[in-house]
């Protein structure tokens, strides 16, 4: 049997998003957010009704599980609060707010594209291949507020929540408080580190998926949906071949019982993420899932590990590094270190 774990362990090396990168969505997203505080303060009060906006950066950035895609065109979601006491009939429409925050957006020599999406704002940069989304949010604080969403005017929402939920299926001690409270904010500085020190084999599981969704693209699903898949149905094992082929085996029978349903386990409770896929779009997922279960067992069989690797790479991408086993050599005893590939060395 070939023993995958250490092309999965260099893999994510490659996959995962390395510090240069993580270093300059932050810094493009701090000088956006300084410049979007500035324009904000221009806004009459009379208009907007609050004299308030704040940031929290949320989804796989906070909970590292986020990947550079095969093209380059990593991403970060910053959500944009407009902090306020106002009822959901005293508030100015969604759209106002969508205009707000392309007001305060602007216009500048970096950004390729400004784009207004359903859920959020999209700053797409020129000179680097990135966007930072900048979902819309209305609250008297950073727990469960509105979204604001274009075409379903405000919907309850729980960015923090969904963090706490995924972390403590990882087993991280993650504290909503770390966001939610700022004298906590020096903490949540340590947590970021010390799980990205970490890297629990779960968060490798949905980078994983991610991959293999990247690299099929099309109808496959989104990384929420990846996230939630991999976190209910993740059987851990020292082996990471194994656990994602577990995990995928978990995931089939978990759609088939329930009718190819993605229920989102925070607010709001229960949506069904699918519940926009076509029968079409369905299938063509299922089936993917299907041939990537296959092929991980094939894999996992074969006593070839130049043969079981083709068989990953099929599904993950040419990413996947086949090229570090001899072809001579049916089986292979040491690889490279993981930690050569990729720039990855550990930062706050």
């Amino acid at each position: 049997m070939a023993d995958s774990n250490e092309l999965f362990k260099a893999f994510n090396g490659i996959i995962k998003l390395s510090d240069s990168n993580r270093n300059i969505l932050r810094g493009v997203r701090d000088s956006l957010r300084q410049k979007m505080w500035k324009r904000f303060a221009t806004i009459p009060l009379d208009q907007i009704g609050t004299n308030k906006i704040d940031f929290q950066t949320q989804g796989s950035y906070v909970m590292d599980t986020i990947i550079t895609p095969y093209d380059d065109d990593f991403d970060l979601d910053d959500g944009v609060y407009f902090l306020g006491n106002l009822s959901r009939e005293q508030r100015p429409t969604t759209k106002q707010f969508h205009d707000w925050v392309l007001f305060v957006v602007g216009e500048d020599e970096n950004y390729a594209k400004v784009t207004d999406k359903d859920t959020c704002v999209r700053v797409r940069y020129s000179k680097e291949k990135f966007h930072i989304d900048l979902p819309i949010y209305y609250s008297n604080n950073f727990k469960n507020p509105d979204l604001a969403h274009l075409k379903e005017n405000w919907k309850l929402s729980g960015p923090v929540e969904f963090i706490a939920w995924f972390e403590n299926k990882v087993g991280s001690n993650f504290q909503e408080s770390f966001i939610l409270e700022s004298n906590r904010f020096a903490e949540f500085q340590t947590w970021k580190t010390d799980i990205r020190k970490t890297d629990s084999q779960l968060r490798r599981i949905v980078r994983y998926l991610k991959a293999w969704s990247d690299n099929l693209r099309g109808d496959m699903p989104p990384g929420i949906v990846m996230t939630i898949l991999a976190a209910e149905n993740f059987k851990a094992n020292e082996r990471d071949d194994i656990a994602l082929r577990d995990t995928l085996v978990n995931i089939k029978s978990y759609l088939k019982a329930n009718g190819c349903k993605c229920p989102r386990p925070t607010t709001p409770k229960n949506e069904d993420l699918f519940e926009s896929y076509s029968e079409t779009k369905k299938k063509y997922f299922l089936d993917r899932l299907d041939t990537f279960v296959d092929s991980a067992n094939q894999a996992i069989a074969n006593p070839n590990y130049k043969e079981a690797c083709l068989k990953w790479q099929k599904h993950l991408g040419t990413r996947f590094p086949c090229s570090m086993i001899k072809d001579e050599m049916p089986y292979v005893k040491s690889y490279p270190k993981a930690a050569v590939i990729g720039d990855n060395a550990q930062s706050a």
